[in-house]
């Protein structure tokens, strides 16, 4: 009896955190790679680009995208669904010298997530790249539990779309 009261408890101490802790999330990842912002920005602000060096296509095989009338800078957009659901992103911000920003919705999601891909000179033909994600999820009780496995879940992923990014800027 004592054990499945402490389980009770403990389920109730896990809802009750899952309730009022903070379920936004951020994930960052950044890379050096010898090429101009403008070489960059031309893989970057063009969907029909986005296969070569985008990292979500080879994890997850059964991804179907479909692309939008729009695909290079301010309102290009797309469509995804795989295995999971699905979702649509949006680019709202696109410049070559500083990076692009866009909208992502997962699922059935209201509120978007919203990812930035900066821009940053640091020398002669040198650019870092920073890609980032935030948002919230808009999950009752788990959300702040799948917050807080994000970074893990979707760094190596941006690690791995730097590193095709890199590959392919600087041919």
């Amino acid at each position: 009896m004592k054990i499945i009261r402490i389980i009770f408890w403990f389920l109730v101490l896990v809802c009750f955190a899952g309730l009022f802790l903070p379920q936004d999330y951020q994930v960052n990842r950044s890379i050096e790679i010898n090429a101009s912002s403008d070489s960059i920005h031309q893989l970057t602000n063009d969907l029909k680009q986005w296969p070569v060096w985008n990292p979500w296509l080879e994890l997850e095989p059964s991804i179907k995208v479909t692309l939008g009338e729009t695909t290079k800078g301010v309102g290009a957009n797309q469509y995804w669904s795989d295995n999971s659901g699905g979702g649509r992103l949006e680019f709202i911000a696109s410049a070559p010298r500083t990076g692009i920003i866009y909208n992502l919705w997962f699922n059935d999601a209201k509120l978007p997530s919203v990812s930035h891909l900066n821009y940053i000179a640091i020398g002669n033909n040198k650019t870092r790249v920073e890609w980032k994600i935030e948002g919230e999820i808009q999950i009752p009780i788990v959300g702040f539990y799948i917050a807080q496995m994000m970074d893990s879940n979707i760094g190596s992923a941006f690690e791995l779309g730097l590193t095709n990014l890199k590959r392919e800027a600087e041919q």
